[in-house]
Parts: C-alpha cells; structure tokens; sequence
C-alpha cells in the first residue's frame, strides 16, 4: 500500500496513520512524529535503521507519557531533583506550574519572568503569542533562583557552555530522577501534562485548560491529560460478565 508523507522523513500508509490517531490522539501523534523525524535528522544513520516508521512510532521508546497524578510523587520529584542541581529543580518547578512546553521553557531568560506576573512569548511550536500567568509562589522561587544572575542570563544554562540546556539533556536528568522516585512513563511532556492534570482536576473546566494548550478541540485535551483513559479504566474496573 502506498505510503504518504507525514513529516520530511515520516512515511505511513492512511490505515497506519488512522490507527496512530485513535492510539494516541492528533496532538500527541503529531508529537510523536515531530520527534521520530527530528532523531532522524539528528543522526542520519536512523535513516537507515528505522525500517518501519510505524513500529518506530509505537515501540515502547515511543510509548505515550503519562501526567504525575500522585502529588506525593510530585514533592518526591522536586526533591530528587533539588538534591542533584537547584537548576534541574527550577526546571521541573517552571514546568508543572506554566504548563509550557520544554521548547518554550529551555530557551527563556531571567528577564523573561524575574519580576513579572506573566511570562509574554510566541510559542515555538504554534507560532502564537501566548501571555502565561506566574503564581503568586512560584514569583518568590524565581526571585530567590535569580538573585544571583543577571537580566540577560538564560534560566536554565548548561555546564558546559553558555547557551540554554539542550532538550535530550533535560529528558536525561529529568527522567532519571524520575526513576528514582518510582515515576513511570515519564518523559518532558509530562511536566505540561502534570500541569494540566491537576489545573483540570481542581477547575472542572476543559474548554479553559484547552485554550491555554491551544487545543482545536476539548478531547484532544482530556486524551492529552490522561483523563479519558482515566475514566475507561474506572468504568472497566468492576465490569465483568
């Protein structure tokens, strides 16, 4: 069957792609492949490795990352964190109370946030301008994060050069921590989605969480939290014929 182009180095057939769809959801798809493309043009040799981009898509590498749904888990997250690097911590702390994408994160600096009630960006992946609350808390974190570092200093510098740390360096210490505290299905996704997670658990209102996620519709975001899978598992737990 004939393939179609998803991505500059993506090719499924329709029947491939519309099963993705109903496994993952679009956004998460779309995720999926923007980052099985990108591997490829980090490592041209994955051109030739990868023989099936749809195995590549739903092998366990690939697996969906879950939010932290466990606020025990979240503190036990923040100190692992906070134990290996103050930075590392920020990062995770930035994450889960922004509900930006790490792509957004990585690359912000200190004048970005310290002293503001907003974070004001155009957000990497949609092209949009997007005004981001800064709570109350999480204002004093940065202020006592930031006390020693100057207005044009990225937030999260790597410790070998200047420049921002790199996406693959985050999902490493993040997810090792992770790890440790007995997360599982982590990846740096899951900070936003932890992010949604809750924001979503505490409001009750899916049409406001999908406008901050920029979502076309509101499954897309209740599949991307996790609560649609949520509430198919607790509707088959006690289901028996």
């Amino acid at each position: 069957m004939e393939k179609e182009t998803y991505a500059d180095h993506v090719c499924l057939t329709k029947g491939q792609y519309m099963y993705l769809i109903k496994k993952y959801g679009e956004y998460e798809l779309n995720n999926k492949i923007n980052d099985l493309n990108k591997s490829k043009l980090r490592d041209p040799k994955r051109l030739q490795q990868v023989k099936s981009d749809y195995h590549a898509l739903i092998s366990k590498g690939m697996q969906t990352v879950q939010p932290i749904r466990d606020k025990y888990l979240i503190e036990a997250m923040k100190e692992e964190l906070y134990r290996s690097s103050n930075r590392n911590y920020f990062l995770f702390v930035m994450g889960i109370n922004t509900g930006l994408r790490i792509s957004d994160l990585l690359p912000l600096r200190v004048q970005d946030v310290r002293g503001k009630t907003h974070i004001i960006m155009k957000e990497t992946k949609t092209r949009k301008n997007k005004r981001f609350l800064i709570n109350v808390e999480l204002r004093n974190i940065i202020l006592e994060y930031t006390s020693d570092m100057s207005d044009g200093d990225y937030l999260f510098p790597s410790k070998k050069t200047d420049l921002p740390l790199k996406r693959i360096q985050a999902y490493k210490v993040l997810s090792q921590a992770a790890t440790n505290v007995g997360i599982k299905d982590f990846g740096t996704h899951s900070m936003r989605k932890t992010f949604g997670f809750w924001h979503y658990t505490i409001n009750k209102n899916v049409a406001l969480l999908q406008d901050i996620f920029n979502h076309s519709a509101p499954d897309i975001t209740l599949r991307y939290i996790g609560i649609n899978q949520d509430i198919v598992d607790k509707s088959l737990e006690h289901f028996s014929l």
